[in-house]
């Protein structure tokens, strides 16, 4: 898959996955929201990626939207990485491979603990 095709797709499976979470808080406007964390958001990557279609991530994020709410805020971070260059997501994908793959790898590898340091630092050229 070439860069800009894995780039399209993360973008696409992040819209959708937004709009799941917010269906989920439309359903319970009351809920309280905890704090982000990026140990939350690996967590809840490692349940996402094994979610095979959009009823199984529905579920997921119900029963963990703390964890959902902290991928989004990741998510984030990593697409505005993303605009500036400097950061750079594996594009390798095995032929068959879950929903919410891509994204999820994406948002596992930036939130790792030794990303934060060299987040400031470009990962591809600017030529």
């Amino acid at each position: 898959m070439t860069y800009p095709a894995a780039l399209n797709t993360l973008c696409i499976q992040l819209n959708e996955f937004c709009l799941l979470f917010q269906r989920e808080l439309l359903r319970r406007p009351t809920l309280p929201m905890a704090t982000a964390s990026p140990a939350l958001a690996r967590s809840f990557c490692e349940s996402l990626i094994l979610c095979p279609t959009r009823a199984a991530a529905e579920v997921c994020i119900r029963r963990d939207l703390a964890g959902a709410r902290s991928f989004l805020v990741v998510a984030d971070g990593l697409l505005r990485q993303l605009r500036r260059r400097r950061f750079q997501f594996a594009k390798e994908c095995p032929p068959y491979q879950t929903r919410y793959y891509l994204l999820s790898c994406a948002v596992e590898e930036f939130s790792h603990p030794r990303r934060t340091v060299a987040a400031t630092q470009p990962v591809c050229s600017q030529a």
